[in-house]
């Protein structure tokens, strides 16, 4: 295949795409060796006098755009009947064929709208507007990064006749704000904001905002009169937050609406940050539902406490007793001892799982050692005594044991492990013409998984993407795994890579 006046720099390789306003090919750059996208503009366009007066303004404009989510426009070339953009060429997959699985997970979400905008935003502070936005238009690298294609060639392309020759709009009329729909003569950036708050309704959902199946006058009064979604009936699906920010995107009139990408950005990650942090409260400790749940005590915890209370007294009757004859020299000898204290720890912890508010035994307060566990309150200092040796006898080393509480709220919750893999792989051949196995996905991880997605990464022989593809899975629990045939619909594929993209416990 050869396209006029590029034979000699460009090898035509294969189509990428075909629409209203021209024909997309791979092309390799020969000087280069670089593969490139050629943008051939329709013929019925490339013979329009307003076009042609247009391009090469309007496309030095779109060359001078650079940054790293915008495909880049590296040439554009003028034959007689025909007009070319040389472009980057993008391996990847269009935000269109992802949301045919459905809604996309809320961490992706953020990922890829929080790139969008600020391609956005940089291209409106140079002067540029899409005009053409849709989920199309939005392609998706197999390493997360976001590329933006056919950045302002609707302006490019644009004529006086609204319609183009097949009937359809320049631009998805799905997508389009009220004012492209009215057909106003002054198309501000406010406009592309509009558009970018359809696509992120349709990311949360997984489907437009209006009906697909009407005709283009009703579909076109709906865009103007109507909110995207019943007020009184809103998405169960999509945070309120992240749907006030729609709306605001999305108001008829363009004074309403965001006043560019930033603002936009901005309250779209302060929605998120509100979303993420509404997380359900830890599970309590199990000290603190013993404190709620007194009646919870085990048979070997009364046997503790019975025993602990009687050596209590024990010792603090028999102390009275020596101190009262007058016979106490090392009082920190006698109540002190390593198996009196043992017991008495094993009592206090008792009390401080199975008791609601212990009460302090003032013996004990005078004789045993400072160390007592981190869940009892400290204790009171005991009252003056004229006792000089119990005021004067040393103390034992504080010790303070691990609390309990502490580490239960330490340990981190358990999560899902998942692994993917291609089991029974076939290549495309003559006689198997489309590739196809078995996607297989383990969890190895302690915590079931409630959904999932898995990246599919078709490729040819040079290891290079033609096809990728993401599924939504689950659930999985723990030690589980599932299978799921899956088949190519490229042709020339020799391998095909699984990755999980993300995971919901």
């Amino acid at each position: 295949m050869k396209l006029p006046g590029l034979e000699e720099k460009y090898e035509i390789l294969r189509t990428l795409g075909e629409g209203g306003m021209g024909i997309v090919y791979l092309a390799l750059q020969k000087p280069l060796n670089r593969k490139v996208a050629i943008k051939s503009i329709a013929p019925y366009l490339a013979r329009e006098p307003a076009v042609r007066n247009r391009f090469a303004t309007e496309a030095s404009v779109l060359a001078r755009l650079n940054h790293p989510n915008i495909v880049t426009l590296y040439d554009y070339i003028e034959e007689e009947g025909a007009l070319y953009l040389i472009m980057e060429y993008v391996e990847g997959q269009p935000l269109s064929d992802l949301l045919q699985g459905g809604p996309l997970s809320l961490d992706l979400i953020q990922r890829y709208f929080t790139q969008v905008l600020e391609a956005f935003q940089y291209a409106h502070q140079e002067g540029v507007v899409h005009r053409d936005i849709k989920p199309a238009n939005i392609m998706l690298t197999a390493g997360g990064r976001v590329k933006i294609l056919d950045f302002g060639v609707a302006r490019l392309l644009e004529t006086d006749h609204s319609m183009t020759r097949t009937g359809m709009r320049l631009g998805t009329l799905l997508y389009m704000s009220p004012e492209q729909i009215k057909g106003e003569k002054d198309i501000t950036a406010r406009s592309d904001v509009y558009s970018l708050g359809v696509v992120l309704y349709e990311m949360l959902t997984g489907k437009p905002p209006y009906p697909t199946d009407i005709g283009e006058f009703d579909l076109s009064l709906k865009i103007v009169k109507e909110p995207l979604f019943d007020l009184s009936h809103p998405p169960a699906q999509v945070p309120s937050k992240l749907l006030e920010v729609i709306l605001k995107a999305t108001e008829k009139l363009t004074e309403h609406r965001y006043a560019d990408c930033a603002e936009f950005l901005a309250d779209f990650s302060a929605a998120f940050s509100q979303v993420t942090s509404q997380t359900p409260p830890p599970p309590p400790t199990k000290i603190i539902e013993a404190k709620k749940s007194p009646s919870r005590i085990s048979a070997r915890q009364i046997g503790l406490l019975i025993g602990g209370g009687l050596l209590l007294l024990a010792i603090g009757g028999g102390y009275w007793y020596i101190r009262s004859r007058g016979e106490v020299t090392t009082p920190a000898d006698t109540i002190s001892s390593k198996p009196a204290q043992d017991t008495i720890d094993s009592a206090a912890s008792v009390l401080t799982e199975a008791t609601p508010k212990p009460v302090p035994d003032t013996s004990v307060q005078k004789a045993a050692p400072t160390s007592q566990p981190k869940s009892l309150p400290a204790p009171a200092p005991p009252p003056a005594s004229k006792a000089k040796p119990l005021a004067t006898s040393p103390k034992p080393p504080t010790t303070t044991p691990p609390s309990e509480s502490s580490e239960l709220s330490a340990a981190p919750a358990p999560k899902p492990q998942l692994i993917a893999e291609i089991q029974n792989f076939k290549p495309s051949s003559l006689a198997q013409l489309k590739a196809k196995g078995t996607l297989v996905v383990r969890n190895t991880g302690p915590a079931e998984a409630r959904s999932f997605q898995v990246g599919l990464y078709f490729l040819n022989k040079e290891g290079e993407i033609k096809q990728a593809d993401t599924l939504i899975l689950g659930p999985l629990a723990p030690g589980q795994e599932l299978s799921r045939p899956i088949k190519a619909n490229a042709d020339g594929i020799k391998s095909i890579r699984a990755e999980v993209l993300s995971v919901l416990p």
